[in-house]
């Protein structure tokens, strides 16, 4: 039961941190294409390759990984709406931002995931 717990919390704190981040950022960027989104999913990225390396390498309760990864990160990155949010754009006629939103996010994740492995490697070798 602990370990539904774990992810319930987790998965409510991120969606949570999720709904601030994208505010705040849709609210200052006010453009087309959806930077909220992609500035959560970057950053999440990079936080479930940073914490899934550091967790290899380290004793980590599973209720602590099941709490961050599952639950905080997946509460917080946001695939979900990401494709929503480029299916919109394609149906306003916005191909061009469609098509960077899905290259962008994509690339980015990919990127970022790795990025937070080498970095959680490097500290913890």
């Amino acid at each position: 039961m602990l370990h539904y717990m774990a992810v319930i919390i987790g998965g409510g704190l991120g969606a949570a941190a999720r709904y601030g981040s994208t505010q705040l950022l849709n609210a200052v960027w006010v453009q087309p294409f959806p930077l909220g989104t992609f500035c959560v999913n970057a950053l999440g990225s990079f936080m479930i390759g940073f914490l899934f390396q550091t967790f290899e390498s380290q004793r980590v309760p599973g209720e602590l990984r099941l709490f961050l990864i599952t639950g905080f990160l997946g509460g917080y990155t946001t695939f979900s709406s990401y494709a929503l949010e480029t299916l919109r754009l394609f149906s306003a006629g916005q191909v061009k931002q469609a098509l960077l939103n899905i290259l962008g996010n994509n690339l980015a994740a990919l990127a970022l995931a790795g990025l937070g492995i080498g970095v959680s490697k490097a500290l913890h070798p």
